[in-house]
């Protein structure tokens, strides 16, 4: 889960945890602009530190690194 919390960190945003599977967690990220807080549901699974990020378009998946850093996107 370190690679979560680190891509948190660098995205300046809030992590709330909503629930866990057995090699999963999802929840929103929460994001503070200009005052103003933005939810974005995601979807994280802990065993290859794949980040599925649901927006309106649809989903956008982020593979991360060990220090929480998008190393690839799709």
């Amino acid at each position: 889960m370190k690679p979560l919390v680190m891509y948190c960190r660098w995205q300046s945003a809030k992590l709330r945890l909503r629930g866990r599977e057995e090699t999963a967690v999802f929840g929103q990220l929460i994001f503070n602009e200009s005052g103003t807080e933005r939810s974005q549901k995601f979807h994280f699974n802990l065993k290859n530190s794949l980040l599925t990020l649901k927006t309106d378009e649809g989903e956008q998946v982020v593979q991360l690194d060990n220090m929480g850093v998008a190393v690839e996107e799709s």
